[in-house]
């Protein structure tokens, strides 16, 4: 059996791009997807909504910003802004964790976290553009088992503590995932019990 091809950087965030944006638009994700919006599908795929997207911020944050602040004209005022979208996200999902969410703000923050991160999309495709010509393709491959690394253990909940500095995000991050697995397992958190 031969081992896949070591995946870049790229490849790695922008499948994490179509996956995230295919749960967006998925039927269980939406606040319909029950008659009253909090079947166990619905909040499964949910769930999982935001474990996916706080890892994959986490990742980025831990491995991709660094690189950009480092590698490109303006990088560290991209990077800023980033950080600032994603906390800005992370609060909006905790919506969605809570238990006595409505319908109403169910739906509200699907669609707004929807328009957040079609731009997020976007703009990743520019600066990918951008630092494909910054990096090897050793570098854009390292960077992509690190991202992988860090989506293995980052949190999976919106993150309490989320330090602009790598080597502080990569700790908290370190203590707060472990901490969410545990949860999560216990709890059966993004598993449809439906099935």
């Amino acid at each position: 059996m031969t081992e896949p091809d070591p995946e870049s950087v790229f490849d790695v965030l922008n499948s994490d791009h179509r996956a995230i944006a295919e749960q967006l638009t998925a039927r269980p994700v939406a606040a319909d997807s029950e008659p009253d919006g909090t079947g166990e599908a619905g909040d499964a795929a949910r769930e999982q909504l935001v474990m996916d997207l706080v890892r994959h911020f986490v990742a980025e944050e831990q491995y991709l910003y660094p690189t950009v602040r480092d590698r490109i004209p303006d990088g560290s005022a991209i990077a800023d802004e980033a950080f600032r979208s994603h906390r800005d996200c992370e609060a909006e999902l905790r919506v969605l964790e809570r238990q006595d969410a409505s319908e109403s703000e169910i739906a509200a923050v699907l669609a707004s976290v929807a328009a957040q991160f079609d731009v997020h999309v976007r703009k990743q495709q520019n600066l990918f553009t951008q630092l494909k010509a910054a990096l090897s393709s050793a570098e854009a491959i390292e960077l992509g088992e690190q991202v992988l690394g860090s989506e293995q253990v980052a949190p999976t909940r919106p993150r309490t503590l989320a330090s602009e500095s790598a080597g502080l995000n990569k700790a908290e991050s370190l203590v707060e995932g472990f901490i969410d697995r545990v949860r999560d397992a216990y709890s059966h958190r993004g598993v449809d019990g439906s099935n």
